[in-house]
């Protein structure tokens, strides 16, 4: 037989009366204790209000005190005078302080949402917190109008879909400002007394679990998440990441943003983040910086690290030189198929690509290429200048990345290299740098239509977007009240 576990929602709880085990009225309910130790957190306290509604005399009563959330009214199981001091631990949270009309991190659906409600579930004598309710019911729960609108929804086109988000899926982001620095979760109550006062309370708690949930995602799906936050948050959750998902993570995020991101990081932080990327991607980022604040990030880099970043500066944003990777693999024409495989596995593991393998004579000049394949099934003994392709196609630091694209595409190339005027190879332009280009450029061409620039055109449709989506809510609660009224 399946058992249904019946659901309790917050705002339904809030404000209820509490009685002792003789029916002694103590106040109502001001907020619910959490503990975030297990995937789904316990509930640990009650925070009543006495009747005076003086937040000095709040009492903090321990969940075994209670008797269930499940009844109409909620029970003590001890007499008033019997209530027992209660601790609160570092690790615990309160539901409606904490959590209600917060941002959270839907890691299940990329996206950034609002908590509207919240969802527990008792099972025996363990209450747990086990859902999210994002939707526009939770809002019109806590309004009082949930049922009148369900009765309208009955004879007129209102849906009120249920989007719950199990709490497993969910990443808080709230933090602390100028406070905790140290990385540890900040406590929801202040000491241990059985007293909450104003004075005592933290006015925003690091919600600090664990970023497992966040580092399983892929990159360009937390810089989805980062772009819906405002700068200061999305700067925080960027400083928790590792540093390698945290550098994935900024080269994913559109430019306009990654400046303001670098800003809210630690310089040494935001140096670390761009040496771990290609130098091509870290040039990139630092192109769009301040040249003052370019340097002085690169002035925090170890030289052989900052280098090629610079080397690559040096060339316009739209050429060649200034869209490859300057980290590509040379092979002299004098080496046999055996000593270049075994030379591929000692320099080869942190390069982009090595489909092509790019031969050069004893002047650094680009002489050939041979393919990965080709040199796998050679002879042991065969040299490369004898198994070299020499008619191969490159492009010099000054072609436009227009032409770049457009002969990567024409004989159909995972990757081109690039030459300086003396034909030394200097670089590698990848099948993924032409992608880029070709989005940019259709950005460009559609801004020309528009008559608007790119950045013109992202942020007018952020905003439109965002301000439409800001009102869905409140329209449709308009429009619900509108028929009620109508209806009395």
């Amino acid at each position: 037989m399946k058992v249904v576990m019946p659901m309790i929602f917050l705002s339904t709880l809030l404000r209820q009366s509490i009685y002792d085990i003789e029916g002694r009225r103590l106040g109502v309910l001001r907020d619910i204790s959490v503990s975030l130790n297990e995937t789904f957190p316990v509930v640990t306290a009650l925070v009543v209000r006495s009747p005076l509604g003086n937040s000095q005399n709040d009492m903090i009563i321990p969940w075994y005190q209670v008797n269930s959330l499940e009844e109409p009214q909620i029970h003590l199981v001890v007499k008033q005078p019997q209530i027992a001091s209660y601790t609160p631990q570092s690790d615990e949270l309160l539901l409606k302080r904490d959590i209600l009309d917060k941002q959270i991190v839907d890691t299940q659906g990329f996206r950034v949402v609002k908590v509207n409600d919240l969802k527990l579930a008792q099972i025996k004598k363990t209450v747990r917190l086990v859902g999210v309710d994002i939707s526009l019911s939770g809002l019109l729960r806590r309004l009082g109008v949930l049922t009148p609108v369900e009765t309208l929804s009955r004879v007129l086109p209102i849906q009120l879909n249920d989007r719950t988000i199990t709490w497993n899926y969910v990443e808080p982001i709230q933090v602390v400002r100028g406070g905790a620095t140290t990385g540890q979760l900040v406590p929801a109550f202040a000491g241990a007394s059985a007293s909450l006062g104003v004075s005592g309370v933290v006015p925003k708690v690091q919600l600090n679990v664990s970023q497992s949930k966040l580092a399983d995602l892929h990159p360009a799906d937390i810089a989805d998440i980062l772009e819906q936050l405002d700068v200061e948050d999305a700067g925080a959750m960027l400083e928790r990441l590792d540093t390698e998902t945290a550098a994935d993570t900024l080269n994913e995020v559109e430019p306009m943003r990654q400046y303001e991101l670098l800003s809210e990081l630690d310089p040494e932080r935001a140096s670390d983040l761009l040496e771990v990327l290609p130098p091509d991607d870290a040039a990139d980022i630092l192109a769009d910086l301040p040249a003052e604040e370019a340097e002085r990030l690169l002035n925090l880099m170890p030289t052989n690290e900052s280098q090629p970043i610079r080397d690559l500066l040096r060339y316009g944003e739209e050429t060649a030189g200034g869209i490859m990777t300057p980290e590509v693999l040379s092979l002299s024409q004098e080496l046999t198929v055996e000593e270049a495989l075994v030379y591929l596995r000692q320099h080869s593991a942190h390069l982009e690509m090595i489909y092509y393998l790019y031969v050069v004579d004893s002047d650094k000049h680009l002489v050939g290429v041979v393919s990965l394949r080709e040199l796998v099934v050679a002879e042991p003994t065969t040299r490369l200048q004898d198994l070299m392709d020499r008619d191969l196609i490159k492009v010099t630091t000054d072609t436009d990345q227009e032409e770049v694209a457009r002969v990567i595409s024409k004989y159909d190339l995972l990757g081109v290299p690039v030459v300086d005027s003396e034909n030394h190879l200097v670089g590698l332009i990848t099948v993924d740098d032409v992608i880029d280009v070709l989005h940019e450029e259709q950005a460009e061409d559609f801004s020309e239509m528009a008559g608007a620039t790119v950045e013109e055109l992202e942020e007018e449709e952020h905003f439109s977007w965002h301000a439409a989506l800001s009102r869905v809510t409140w329209l449709t609660v308009n429009v619900a009240a509108g028929f009620a009224v109508a209806f009395v």
